[in-house]
């Protein structure tokens, strides 16, 4: 008993000394995992439709404008707050008497709620003037603490065909006052004479004599170059022709103010190890405007941003709206891009310069007429980027285009002199579509956890004992525990 009081006592001093470290519950130098911060966020809207309406027509539908926004995405992921992850998908919103409500359609997920929810059964609307096909809502969610590669949001909304059309009498009300002033410059006849003289159809058919001529000069016969060059010209200004007299027959008996088929948004978030990524895609096809008289055969765009949380691995990019126009059944087509409006006539190869001059003069005339028919505007949305060379963030956009189509004849107006007749107040847009925005942002970024400090070992005693006494004190403590392991094992 004297042996291990005295042991014991030993002991203590030398844990009092500094000179035995009592042991540590952590490893020197060892840290925490990293705790990796993300965020990210994407929102789709493929289309937005406004449509202010004679009063003819107003009367039909029960109201006096038609606004109407389809396909609505949107998402959000966070490692670091709330929403942990979320997202929507809306079919519409808008005012349409007995319509909005039935495109009042949303499915929605998160963690904590339903993890994916669906729409498959929503039916085909047919009432009020309104026609749409509707395609399934999704959307589903994952935790992003958990997945390291996979979808964490996932959104998508989808219509396959809308329509907004009205009784023949009360489309007349817009098609008519467009009608009369195609026809004017197509038919209008002089007297007894059979041959149209309006100053669109004798502009054309003047220039398609002159190409004819300089291809039947036997004195100065053209190259078999320049002579395939005026054969497409004439081809193409005949088809001119024939387009813009389609556009009229069409116009007289048009009840659809404007059809559009596939309209759909996608909005995705998605981890693949380090790198996070948000994705948003919208798209609008064959977009329809008085039964030929504004055609778009697409509208798309696109906004991705990717951060990895390391220097260089942050991108954006944007797929910003590029899509084609015909105008009045293919009579000009144009080509929309971030450079604007560029009408092309289909007439390749070189011409002479006179018979060039010809053609373009021809060309503008029609053109002109078209600018008064349709008035057409295009705004086109720009895409933006940004992506932080550390690698921890970076954002993607694309800007609304808005297509506005509003024939000036509507606001009683003709070639910019009053007519004495509006249908429509002069701030008041027959027709806007404002088309595919999308944003995608992400931040990426990994914060060092504090790494628990080394147990230094302690000062030499607060009492006063010296290191040679710290020393001997071990000597003995070790001697002592050897004789006590001999004892025992004597006994």
């Amino acid at each position: 008993m004297a042996v291990q009081g005295r042991v014991g006592r030993l002991t203590a001093l030398a844990l009092a000394t500094g000179t035995i470290v009592a042991a540590s519950t952590g490893v020197a130098g060892a840290s925490a995992a990293d705790n990796r911060q993300m965020t990210a966020t994407g929102t789709g809207s493929a289309l937005k439709i406004t449509i202010n309406l004679p009063e003819a027509a107003a009367t039909v539908l029960g109201t006096s404008f038609i606004q109407q926004t389809i396909s609505l995405t949107d998402g959000k992921v966070s490692t670091v707050g709330l929403p942990a992850a979320e997202t929507t998908a809306v079919l519409g919103k808008g005012n349409i008497p007995a319509v909005s409500e039935l495109l009042a359609q949303a499915t929605q997920a998160s963690l904590g709620g339903k993890l994916e929810d669906s729409r498959n059964d929503l039916p085909a609307i047919d009432t009020a003037g309104i026609k749409a096909t509707l395609l399934p809502l999704t959307s589903k969610v994952a935790d992003p603490s958990k997945v390291t590669n996979g979808v964490l949001s996932k959104s998508s909304s989808a219509v396959a065909h809308i329509g907004v059309t009205l009784p023949l009498s009360a489309a007349k009300s817009v098609t008519a006052p467009v009608s009369a002033v195609l026809d004017t410059a197509l038919n209008a006849a002089n007297g007894t004479a059979s041959t149209a003289t309006g100053a669109v159809s004798s502009t054309l058919n003047t220039a398609i004599g002159t190409l004819n001529s300089a291809s039947q000069d036997q004195t100065a016969p053209l190259t078999a170059t320049a002579q395939a060059a005026v054969d497409g010209a004439v081809a193409s200004l005949t088809g001119t022709l024939n387009s813009l007299t389609s556009t009229l027959t069409g116009l007289s008996g048009a009840t659809t103010l404007v059809s559009l088929d596939s309209i759909t948004s996608d909005q995705t978030i998605s981890r693949n190890g380090a790198a996070l990524t948000s994705d948003v895609a919208n798209t609008v096809k064959n977009i329809n405007v008085l039964n030929g008289l504004v055609k778009v055969e697409a509208v798309t765009s696109q906004a991705t941003a990717t951060a990895g949380g390391a220097p260089g691995t942050a991108k954006a990019t944007t797929n910003a709206p590029v899509f084609k126009v015909d105008v009045a059944d293919g009579a000009l087509t144009a080509l929309l891009d971030q450079n604007g409006l560029n009408v092309t006539s289909g007439v390749t190869g070189p011409l002479p310069a006179d018979l060039q001059n010809t053609v373009n003069g021809a060309l503008n005339t029609v053109n002109g007429l078209l600018n008064q028919v349709a008035g057409i505007d295009v705004a086109i949305g720009e895409g933006k980027t940004t992506a932080a060379p550390d690698g921890t963030s970076a954002a993607a956009g694309v800007a609304t285009t808005v297509l506005t189509v509003d024939p000036e004849i509507l606001h009683g107006k003709l070639n910019g002199v009053s007519t004495g007749v509006a249908l429509l107040p002069a701030d008041k847009k027959f027709l806007q579509l404002e088309l595919v925005s999308a944003n995608a942002a992400v931040a990426n970024r990994v914060v060092a956890a504090p790494t628990t400090p080394t147990v230094a070992p302690k000062s030499l005693p607060r009492t006063g004992g010296s290191l040679p006494l710290g020393v001997a004190a071990t000597v003995v403590l070790g001697a002592a525990l050897v004789l006590r392991r001999r004892r025992t094992a004597g006994v």
